[in-house]
């Protein structure tokens, strides 16, 4: 039971990395670039809500594109 989940087709890759990778045959160049484009991309609600205050600050500030990408990395930094 405690197999139930594995990926049959990668019974020998998964030692080497002690987890269960998801690997897929991908057929088409544009699935796999969206794919892969979605998952870097993706927000963890955690941080959204960190982000949020020092979104609304800035837009009330009305402060500029670069200055506003700084405070958004001290936010990062400071999670």
């Amino acid at each position: 039971m405690k197999d139930i989940r594995t990926n049959v087709y990668a019974i020998k890759v998964a030692p080497l990395w002690e987890a269960n990778p998801n690997t897929q045959f991908i057929l088409d160049p544009y699935v796999a670039t969206s794919y892969y484009t979605s998952y870097l991309t993706k927000i963890d609600k955690f941080f959204m809500n960190e982000f949020k205050p020092s979104l609304k600050k800035c837009e009330d500030e009305n402060i500029d594109a670069n200055l506003r990408i700084k405070k958004l990395n001290n936010a990062f930094l400071n999670v």
